[in-house]
């Protein structure tokens, strides 16, 4: 239930904050060292196309029941279960000498991420002052370019003295000193920390009811749409700059990390021009269209890196309004207010479905075709759904107060 705020802690906003930005590090973490791991347990592309994407296949299965379950148990503790998740996921995987060892600790940790991003903007919601909702929805769903580009920025440091290993193991030691300050700093807030016992019933329901109202159901295609490309993009990003041009391990993680961090410009944007009333729909549309025009410049067949790089920056930057419209979305159209992380678990689960059949596709077909131009038809074409589901979505009344 909302409480009377009179300011908005954006102390308390910034650390639940962090929670999501180290569990992007988890997503961060694995572009860069794509190639090493490839070496080391000797696998191909498709299959390296998997340990990006089963991180998210936890949220393709279970991310409408996650959110029913943050609902009924507490987002707090929710949010603390995945961190904890997420760290038994980092220390196994380091220890991991298959591709399945390995693919079953990163669906671990993908289970943790799930929880930390399902419930924690529950909390925010809980916390700020309505006033404000738009804004620090706009900051939440800046979590994954940030944390994901600062680990990026990390990686060429971190692997002079280790290799991805001791990076996994690394990650698990921050998650520790993290989960004990964030389970300090949020441990007075009472109304964060209620838990009721779980109804298999009326979990039942609230599923049901949501993922059958048309607002949350299009705000999880929509999501889909966009998920797809952008982990598509962002995971091959390393491996495409080192096959194409020759360039270090080193240089092609901070490109990447360059091209992920400026998305998160686009994030704030969109919450900005939310709140000078443009239309959700109408930022959604047109972020789409710049993003299936971007990879047509990414994926040319032209060996002209200007222009194969200029398009994922333009592809980042725009596609970062749509993370910010889809999320600031999810309390106008969850079916009622006790069904945010509900509806939330739902659009999760657009998002990690996207970002599960995302990247495999994308290996699949260059594998076939032998070259990378076809993304440009492939992502061409998504982005092309994602704008006719935006249009559909302008049909559709808010159920709550926007």
């Amino acid at each position: 239930m909302k409480t009377n705020i009179d300011k908005t802690p954006w102390g308390l906003i910034l650390i639940l904050f962090g929670a999501g930005i180290l569990s992007a590090f988890q997503v961060g973490k694995v572009p860069p060292v794509l190639s090493d791991i490839r070496a080391d347990l000797t696998i191909s592309l498709f299959y390296a196309g998997w340990l990006l994407s089963v991180f998210n296949l936890t949220g393709l299965l279970l991310g409408t029941c996650t959110g029913a379950i943050a609902d009924a148990i507490g987002h707090r503790r929710l949010m603390l279960i995945g961190l904890v998740l997420q760290i038994a996921g980092c220390f196994l995987g380091s220890f991991a000498n298959s591709f399945h060892g390995l693919l079953a600790t990163r669906f671990l940790e993908g289970a943790g991420f799930l929880a930390v991003i399902i419930s924690t903007p529950t909390l925010i919601f809980q916390v700020v002052n309505p006033k404000d909702i738009k804004v620090a929805l706009s900051v939440w769903s800046c979590y994954l370019p940030t944390g994901a580009s600062f680990m990026m920025v990390l990686l060429p440091l971190i692997l002079t003295g280790t290799d991805w290993r001791g990076l996994w193991q690394i990650n698990a030691v921050i998650l520790i000193a993290y989960t004990f300050l964030l389970s300090k700093k949020t441990s007075h807030i009472k109304f964060m920390n209620r838990a009721n016992k779980i109804s298999f019933k009326k979990l039942g329901r609230d599923i049901i009811r949501t993922s059958t109202n048309i607002g949350p159901l299009l705000l999880a295609l929509i999501f889909t749409t966009y998920a797809l490309q952008w982990l598509a993009v962002m995971g091959f990003l390393p491996t495409l700059i080192i096959e194409k041009y020759g360039f270090s391990k080193s240089l092609a993680s901070l490109l990447t990390a360059l091209m992920v961090f400026i998305n998160i410009f686009g994030n704030l944007a969109g919450g900005r021009l939310l709140k000078r009333g443009i239309r959700r729909w109408k930022l959604i549309a047109f972020a789409s269209l710049i993003m299936g025009a971007s990879s047509i410049a990414i994926y040319s067949a032209e060996s002209n890196f200007i222009l194969n790089y200029t398009g994922c920056l333009i592809f980042s930057v725009f596609g970062g309004l749509i993370p910010a419209s889809i999320l600031g979305g999810v309390p106008v159209y969850a079916p009622s207010k006790n069904l945010i992380a509900t509806t939330n678990g739902l659009v999760i689960q657009g998002g990690q479905t996207g970002q599960v059949i995302g990247p495999p596709i994308l290996a699949y077909l260059v594998s076939q075709t032998g070259s990378w131009s076809c993304g440009s038809w492939f992502l061409g074409s998504v982005a092309l759904i994602g704008v006719v589901l935006s249009v559909c979505l302008s049909r559709v009344k808010h159920t709550t107060p926007s």
